[in-house]
């Protein structure tokens, strides 16, 4: 099996406002073209775990990490925001406070707008991302018009569309 893109080794992270941590002993690997969903209860470190692959923390919550995060053969402490923006993404449960764009489509390339990519490659790979999550009909549409969970497919799409 080819190596991990992201590894957690008995990773934890407590908050330097806290007693407790929030992770501990996560061992997860995950493997370049693997689709990952990470579910739980209110309160469990979800979104302490993809602060840390998102950069968030250790940049802008300050805490103890233990164990290792190895991104792209890189412990996260020495990557920065920019650099995980082009391997790591997001998707929040409440979509609403990610959308850039006018259209859903506009919102799909803000990434690649950022990276001058050509206007038909731009649409190319708006369309392909849009295609994978199912929300290809609604590209036009204002991100406000949608449903929550065709916003969350929007967002993905935004995440995906490098890959697309």
């Amino acid at each position: 099996m080819e190596e991990s893109i992201i590894s957690f080794k008995n990773f934890g992270f407590k908050y330097t406002a806290q007693a407790e941590p929030t992770l501990k002993g996560i061992n997860l690997d995950i493997h370049k073209g693997e689709k990952i969903l990470i579910c739980g209860p209110s309160g469990c470190g979800k979104s302490t775990l993809f602060n840390c692959l998102n950069g968030l923390i250790p940049a802008s919550y300050s805490g103890e990490a233990t164990g290792e995060l190895i991104i792209e053969g890189k412990s996260f402490k020495d990557l920065d925001i920019f650099t995980l923006s082009k391997i790591t993404g997001t998707v929040l449960q409440d979509s609403d406070g990610q959308f850039i764009g006018l259209t859903v489509g506009e919102d799909i390339a803000f990434a690649m707008e950022n990276d001058n990519i050509s206007l038909s490659e731009m649409k190319e790979r708006v369309l392909n991302a849009a295609k994978k999550v199912g929300i290809d009909a609604f590209l036009d549409h204002a991100p406000h018009e949608l449903s929550g969970g065709q916003k969350q497919r929007v967002s993905l799409a935004g995440v995906m569309v490098d890959n697309a």
